[in-house]
């Protein structure tokens, strides 16, 4: 689901990855070739992140979700031309309020059927700020697997850098920014393919974050 408000020159850009199942066919096998941008990006590196857990929610959570960045951060680094380059910095109080982070993670028990969301905040072509919720649980009440929370939460994250959805139809192998996930049916760490890292390096280039590649950014890649 997507949804554009633009709001006078800032752009508010929410992306939910809704719980979908997929009934296909171990025998079919197929590999993303495409992906969506968003128009967006950010323009300094090292990237802030708040991570708030729910009430009740086990503390366990919070490093589930600092792995899923540092995986994309690894992942970038190896193609990265600074090694200082593609950080995350984790914050142990908000920067204030209004804005806890450059990117704020909320961790809930049960968000219905919407297993993760990033709302991205942006002007002029840059990202000012990102909100993302990830649920513990499904819409059935039950705890999601560690594997595929992990997954969800790299998914939205990838959304927080940038990236829309891949042409990936579903089938194996699945891309991590594929538009739908089933929850009950892949029980395992999905990780960015060489189809997101490289769109981000298009984006951003190789040194990090904080250098933005081009003057505008087109609406997919390649």
């Amino acid at each position: 689901m997507i949804k554009n408000n633009l709001l006078r020159a800032s752009a508010l850009l929410t992306i939910a990855f809704l719980t979908f199942t997929v009934l296909a066919s171990p025998l079919a096998y197929s590999l993303a070739t495409e992906i969506s941008l968003l128009g967006s990006a950010w323009d300094h590196d090292n990237i802030t992140v708040y991570i708030q857990l729910q009430k009740g929610i086990d503390s366990s959570y919070e490093g589930e979700v600092k792995s899923a960045f540092n995986d994309w951060s690894n992942a970038l680094k190896t193609k990265a031309t600074n090694p200082n380059a593609f950080n995350f910095n984790f914050l142990n109080k908000p920067e204030s309020k209004k804005r806890p982070a450059d990117i704020y993670v909320e961790v809930r028990k049960n968000t219905g059927t919407i297993l993760g969301s990033a709302t991205i905040s942006s002007s002029n072509g840059k990202i000012k700020e990102v909100k993302i919720v990830l649920a513990a649980y499904n819409a059935l009440g039950l705890p999601l697997g560690r594997e595929d929370f992990r997954t969800i939460a790299r998914h939205e994250i990838g959304h927080g850098l940038g990236l829309g959805h891949s042409n990936d139809d579903g089938k194996e192998p699945l891309d991590l920014m594929a538009p739908t996930y089933d929850f009950v049916g892949v029980n395992k760490d999905i990780y960015p393919s060489d189809l997101n890292l490289n769109a981000l390096i298009f984006i951003y280039g190789t040194d990090g974050f904080g250098g933005i590649n081009l003057s505008q950014i087109p609406s997919k890649y390649p």
